[in-house]
């Protein structure tokens, strides 16, 4: 088994007219640190027909080669130069 994954904590929501999934916080964790917190959620819930949390392993497989700045971005200008001043915001 892979022992560097990891993995985010799913909230899943349900309301009547929607489903919402959201990452309970914005950091990722070892197996053995999701399962803990997970645990720990789950038995905090009060609201379990409505609420649940799960576990989804991150995936950088759809990163393939990181983004290359091209050289018009690269340019080190000054911001006021690039702002148009015919604009009424």
């Amino acid at each position: 088994m892979e022992t560097n994954k990891k993995f985010f904590i799913i909230k899943k929501e349900k309301y009547s007219w929607a489903t919402n999934y959201r990452i309970h916080d914005a950091t990722m964790y070892d197996l053995t640190t999701a399962v803990k917190k997970l645990l720990a959620l789950d038995t905090l819930n009060e609201d379990r027909e409505q609420i649940s949390y799960h576990l989804q392993e991150v995936n950088f497989s759809m990163v393939e080669k990181p983004l290359v700045l091209k050289d018009e971005v690269k340019e080190d200008k000054n911001w006021k130069d690039c702002v148009d001043e015919s604009l009424p915001f």
